[in-house]
Parts: C-alpha cells; sequence; structure tokens
C-alpha cells in the first residue's frame, strides 16, 4: 500500500488526468503502453468486481450455517446472477449518483465492524494473538479449488507454516487499488497540498480498517485456523454480538462491495 499511495500521490498531483494511470504510462513509454495500460485495467476490474457478489453469498451462507446441498446449485448461481445485474444497473445509472453516495456507503459498511470492535474489545485473549500458524502436511488440504495449490515460481508452504503465496496474494488485493484515487486529482482544490494529504489519510484508514477489526475477531474467540473461510466473519460477529451483529456485517460487506 505505501509505495502505491506514494506513487499515487507524487504522479496524481503531477497529472491531474481522469485516466490516472493510462496518462502516467503513456507519458513515460508512449501511446502504445498507455493504450495496453487502460485494456489491462479495463479486463483486471471486469474480472475482480466478478468476485464480490459470490464473496457476499459466501457470507450470508456462513451466518446461516447453510452449505452446498442447502444452497447450491441454480439457485446460488441465479442470486449471483441477480446481484451482478443488480451492481451493474446502479453503476449505469451514472458516476455522479455513485460519487455522492460513496461517504455515506463508507460511513455505513464501517459502522457494524466499528461495533463488533467495541462488543469484542472485553473479550480479547491477547495471547491468542500470538498463537503460530498450524503447519499442514503439504497446504493443499486448506484450498477448495485447483488454482490456489497450481504450482508456481514460490512454493505453496514456506516459513513458519505460512502458506505465503495465496498470503500475499491476499495482502496484495485487499491493500492495492490506491491508483485509481488518480482519476480524481484534478476534482481537488489545492491538489498540491491537499490531495496527497488525503491519500495519506487514506493510506491510514485502509490499513487501521482491515487490521482492527481482524484482531478482534482472532483475540475474542477461539476459532481454529481450517474455519476461517470466505465470509467467517460474519460468523465471528454472530459470536460476538448476536445475529444482528452478524446481519450488520453481511450488509456491510454487501453495500461495500
Amino acid at each position: 500500500s505505501v509505495p502505491e499511495a506514494l506513487v499515487t500521490a507524487e504522479l496524481g498531483s503531477a497529472f491531474q488526468d481522469p485516466s490516472a494511470g493510462v496518462a502516467w504510462v503513456e507519458e513515460a513509454f508512449g501511446e502504445t503502453m498507455g493504450s495496453l495500460c487502460g485494456y489491462l485495467a479495463w479486463v483486471s476490474g471486469a474480472t475482480d468486481n466478478a468476485i464480490y457478489p459470490t464473496l457476499f453469498i459466501e457470507y450470508v451462507s456462513s451466518v446461516a450455517g447453510w452449505d452446498e446441498e442447502d444452497f447450491g446449485g441454480w439457485s446460488r448461481y441465479g442470486s449471483i446472477a441477480l446481484l451482478t445485474i443488480i451492481l451493474a444497473m446502479l453503476n449505469y445509472t451514472g458516476l455522479e449518483i455513485v460519487g455522492n453516495a460513496s461517504l455515506v456507503v463508507c460511513i455505513i459498511a464501517m459502522s457494524p465492524f466499528i461495533v463488533m470492535m467495541i462488543m469484542g474489545a472485553h473479550q480479547i485473549d491477547v495471547s491468542r494473538w500470538f498463537q503460530m500458524p498450524e503447519a499442514p502436511e503439504d497446504g493443499a488440504e486448506l484450498f477448495d479449488d485447483d488454482f490456489q495449490t497450481s504450482p508456481g515460481p514460490l512454493p505453496l508452504l514456506s516459513l513458519g507454516g505460512i502458506l505465503w503465496r495465496p498470503y500475499l496474494n491476499n495482502l496484495f488485493w485487499n491493500l492495492n487499488s490506491f491508483d485509481s484515487a488518480g482519476s480524481f486529482s484534478g476534482e481537488t482544490d489545492c491538489v498540491n497540498r491537499t490531495y496527497p494529504r488525503g491519500i495519506f489519510i487514506g493510506l491510514v484508514m485502509c490499513v487501521l480498517g482491515y487490521l482492527m477489526p481482524l484482531l478482534v475477531a482472532v483475540g475474542a474467540t477461539d476459532y481454529k485456523q481450517e474455519d476461517w473461510v470466505d465470509g467467517h466473519l460474519g460468523a465471528v460477529a454472530v459470536d460476538i454480538g448476536g445475529k444482528w451483529l452478524g446481519g450488520g456485517v453481511i450488509f456491510s460487506a454487501r453495500i461495500s462491495n
């Protein structure tokens, strides 16, 4: 996050262009590389956004206690497809509506996690933060798809029982995309001062927004390592504050995604 935030703060202030990274690459390497950057950014956005309806369904299934027999097949596929269509229609209405709602969405999305941190603070057992990962035999049994365990340049299992390849991949996925803020540098008053300050505040909020709820979730519950799957924070919220808080976390995941 830090290198990407620094790059965005510097280049966003220098190039006040809505195309952001495309303009930066084009200035440095020419029109061909700029066009390629824009195309790859579009492909990345289209594929990445396809993840979120599925992740939301995982949250719902985790809290409701559904398995593949209860909620699978065409029911699951139809729910994901319907969510995707609704989100696409919302974005199609225009950037102004989406932009004006961003601040409200941020407040609503963070509220359940703030409540979870407050309610779970007195339940924290600090020793749980320092428990070392259980070292699996080969790591493959922790995943339900071949992609995570496919051969790659980095070994799946490395030091300390940590699966470094998927771990680093998840860190990158959750903490990147600061370059997207480069598209709004031209909308900022006194861009040379206000814009870098905003990027820095966003960086701090991003890191704390992930770290603090996870510290409470890990410290206040005694789930095993294999229990931490997609959507598990919803189940953690139920344990800490009840079903209403679990529902709030699911709703938060829904609107933020």
